[in-house]
């Protein structure tokens, strides 16, 4: 019985051990691609759309989070 717990123990301060080193990271290949016309196309808009999101009052209204009124505190015990 001696042996089992012992056995266990050092089974169990293995696993907790070889959790705590690092790993390497697995070599990834790398994605090269050449940038497109249609590529750049696509981030010209998205620059544009951020500025009108930002300055067109209606839509700042309509996406807004709506106002909470928060409940008065009440007096007395409690």
């Amino acid at each position: 019985m001696s042996k089992l717990k012992n056995i266990a123990f050092l089974t169990f301060v293995l696993v907790v051990l070889s959790s705590c080193t690092t790993q390497s990271p697995t070599p990834t290949a790398a994605v090269t691609e050449n940038p497109t016309a249609e590529a750049t196309a696509t981030t010209a808009p998205v620059a544009n759309e951020c500025l009108n999101c930002h300055t067109e009052k209606q839509r700042l209204i309509d996406t807004a989070k709506p106002v909470v009124v928060a409940e008065a505190e009440s007096k007395g015990v409690g």
